[in-house]
């Protein structure tokens, strides 16, 4: 039986996850401002320094306590998927990467897993160890699991936030290749034995069937209310917004 992953999260909604090796600790993802208080309570708890800071994308809400946690560890290494590296500096984060990954690339335990989509550069992550998948923002865990292109009223963001709702659709059916055990996406709790569940959100966004009107309306205000402005047809299958938006 795996353990769980060591998740930090703000707001119950918004995660970051603890790695921990032999030399030290890998953060997958860094949440908003804020989040590097977590981060360095969770690394003193454990005993161990923090060496990496592994991002599955740089959206606002995945970035926000990486400068402050390159200044709190010297030569702590930022890495994140090539074609995210604009969106780091658009962001606002100061600090530039020291490492662009692509697929089969390792990080410890870690291997990168190639999932373009939510945004143009997004990664998932491996742990060969215990089979935990941490998939970014392809899949989303609230209120329940699905894939990000697929709109839901009560957490619309992730998908208004996406860059290119079919890449993220295909990125998560090549995702039910992967032998996971624990999915432990962006958002929401994580998910013991989740193959099933994830074969069922992929159906779901394969489908093509368009939110209902209750769905577009409330997303609709959800969207105003945050900023989060849709170019795509209200009607549509995905909702998205500006590539650099969040979630």
């Amino acid at each position: 039986m795996t353990r769980p992953p060591i998740r930090l999260t703000q707001f119950g909604l918004i995660n970051a996850y603890l790695i921990p090796e032999r030399d030290g600790l890998t953060l997958i993802d860094a949440g908003l401002s804020g989040m590097e208080r977590r981060v360095n309570r969770a690394a003193a708890r454990l005993g161990l320094p923090l060496r990496h800071v592994a991002l599955t994308h740089a959206h606002s809400d995945h970035v926000g306590a990486v400068d402050a946690l390159m200044a709190r560890w010297p030569g702590l290494d930022l890495l994140v998927g090539a074609a995210d590296r604009p969106l780091l500096a658009e962001q606002g984060v100061a600090a530039p990467p020291t490492r662009l990954l692509r697929g089969g690339d390792r990080i410890g335990s870690l291997t990168v897993i190639d999932t373009p989509g939510h945004s143009p550069g997004h990664v998932a992550y491996l742990d060969e160890r215990d089979g935990t998948l941490y998939s970014g923002d392809t899949f989303v865990n609230v209120p329940g699991l699905r894939v990000a292109s697929v709109l839901n009223a009560l957490f619309p963001l992730p998908t208004f936030g996406t860059h290119d709702p079919a890449a993220t659709t295909r990125s998560a059916r090549a995702l039910l290749d992967v032998p996971a055990r624990v999915l432990a996406a962006g958002h929401g709790p994580a998910v013991q034995e989740p193959l099933a569940a994830m074969r069922r959100a992929v159906q779901d966004a394969e489908s093509g069937r368009a939110p209902g009107a209750v769905t577009r309306t409330v997303s609709g205000w959800i969207g105003r209310l945050t900023g989060m402005t849709t170019r795509a047809a209200v009607a549509g299958k995905a909702i998205t917004t500006h590539p650099d938006g969040g979630s």
